[in-house]
């Protein structure tokens, strides 16, 4: 009897410490924050494990099928000795419900599925851009302005950030839409051209419509031109690689296209900048701008921190810098189209 007593007493004396201890993590607001912080170690995994996917390949060896971990350990294990590694991270992507594994093997399942469609490759460059860049630049920027130094161009992807770039492809050729004439000979020059997809979008819509376009990035031009020459359009369309600050206005277009991209220039730049445009540009001819602006959500939040710790770049501008800089640059009519609803992407068509 004594002994059950004592035993009771000792459970008694556990229960009464586990109750303490949780009432100082409660009282000290430890219990609260590492309940919230854990709360968000999910998405943050998920988010990665989704762009490692793709860069890894992953994504297209399973998105036909089912495969068996021997095939893919002869894929990525040099030896045998990385298979328990390759197996663990392959069930960290079941434990966030990315993959299913049966007896045939491991298959894709929901979002990284849906991800692995050709269609969705600019929402997966976005994912890839979020786990990567937008993760350097947050977590590097302060050490990098403590250096007294900025990002660089090279410390981006070209060709990932022209790939997430066309998630916004619904709302540009809208803008597009709205101010391109379908019918017409008209000759385009577009600068930071990207994949091409905007000339194809414009050549596309208007058959007597020629292009020039211009891309700062000499593999992102590359990837440009080898488009140009899949749509068959290499008889309308030029792909130039340089910067169009040191080229000479020896050629007038009727119109001048900047998408995106206003930030890649300094604040204090972007008047006589876009003076420089206007020289381009025939009379009667105009200038399509479109860049989100302040005040959008977190990824915009996050394109404005790039632009204004990058060198050479600058933050994005509000709607109401940016019609007096296009009206400083000599244009005379500015017209400002919300593009997208609930985020603040703007079109600006300045004559």
């Amino acid at each position: 009897m004594r002994r059950e007593k004592e035993h009771i007493c000792h459970a008694d004396s556990k229960d009464e410490m586990k109750i303490k201890t949780l009432a100082n993590l409660l009282q000290s607001g430890q219990l609260i924050a590492g309940l919230k912080l854990v709360g968000m170690f999910k998405p943050f995994y998920k988010l990665t494990y989704i762009a490692a996917a793709k860069e890894s390949g992953l994504l297209s060896l399973l998105s036909d099928k089912a495969v068996p971990f021997d095939q893919l350990a002869a894929h990525y294990c040099k030896d045998a000795n990385a298979h328990d590694a390759l197996r663990a991270w392959l069930q960290l992507g079941v434990r966030l419900k990315l993959l299913t594994e049966d007896r045939a093997g491991y298959e894709l399942n929901g979002l990284a599925r849906t991800l692995s469609l050709r269609a969705n490759d600019a929402i997966t460059a976005l994912a890839q851009e979020t786990a990567g860049l937008h993760h350097k630049l947050i977590l590097g920027t302060p050490e990098k302005l403590k250096q007294g130094a900025l990002w660089g161009l090279e410390d981006q992807d070209g060709e990932l950030i022209a790939r997430s770039s066309r998630s916004l492809e619904p709302f540009q050729t809208e803008a597009i839409d709205r101010a391109f004439p379908s019918s017409g000979a008209i000759r385009l020059l577009e600068i930071g051209c990207g994949s091409a997809f905007y000339i194809k979008y414009a050549a596309t819509k208007n058959p007597l419509l020629t292009a020039v376009g211009i891309e700062l990035q000499a593999n992102v031009a590359d990837m440009a031109e080898r488009h140009i020459k899949e749509w068959r359009l290499q008889e309308r369309v030029k792909i130039e690689n340089g910067d169009i600050r040191r080229r000479e206005p020896e050629e007038w277009f009727d119109i001048v296209t900047l998408y995106n991209n206003i930030y890649y220039f300094r604040v204090e730049e972007r008047s006589s900048f876009l003076r420089h445009l206007k020289m381009f540009l025939k009379p009667g001819g105009f200038l399509l701008l479109t860049t989100c602006c302040q005040g959008g959500n977190l990824g915009i939040e996050v394109l404005n921190l790039w632009g204004a710790s990058t060198a050479g770049c600058g933050r994005l501008p509000d709607i109401d810098e940016m019609k007096n800089q296009l009206h400083q640059a000599g244009f005379t009519k500015v017209e400002v189209m919300r593009i997208a609803p609930g985020i603040s992407f703007y079109g600006f068509k300045a004559q």
